[in-house]
């Protein structure tokens, strides 16, 4: 109670800081408006932006091997504005678990990921834990990783 009444003051007292610069437990520790602490929230950070144009398009999928990288095994979408070098946002998973991310940047936000002469990606994109993607796309154990109240992810743009 204390805590909360010296943070009020502070707030009062220095309207000029911002949120995260005082000493709330409750604010979250990751800056977008995406972030609220909520229960099996994911940070993510893409980086390799190159522009900051379009969206930056995140699809949240199961540990399952059938309909990963699929719009049919797709649990939740969510698009942001890109911001380069480096695009943070949070989505959040429906139960603990383990789950896979994929992202592009929609340079265009068209709202669909560009592809180009044989198939092949025309936006950057990437997936979780960044494995090597080489002739194929890869296997949904190579992009898994927990969720257990709060995970925090790195994806790197290639392409």
């Amino acid at each position: 109670m204390m805590r909360k009444a010296i943070v009020a003051t502070a707030a009062l007292a220095a309207p000029h800081l911002p949120m995260a610069a005082m000493a709330d437990d409750t604010a979250p520790a990751f800056k977008h408006v995406s972030c609220t602490g909520g229960a099996n929230e994911i940070r993510v950070t893409i980086s390799n932006v190159k522009d900051s144009v379009g969206l930056i398009v995140a699809d949240l999928y199961p540990n399952k091997e059938e309909g990963f990288l699929h719009s049919v095994g797709r649990l939740k979408q969510v698009a942001f504005a890109a911001k380069a070098p480096q695009t943070t946002f949070c989505m959040y998973a429906p139960a603990k678990g383990k789950y896979a991310v994929s992202v592009y940047h929609d340079k265009n936000a068209n709202k669909d990921f560009d592809k180009g002469a044989f198939g092949l990606p025309a936006e950057p994109y990437g997936v979780s834990n960044n494995p090597p993607m080489r002739m194929a796309a890869p296997k949904v154990d190579e992009a898994v990783f927990d969720v257990d109240d709060v995970a925090a992810i790195d994806i790197r743009l290639r392409g």
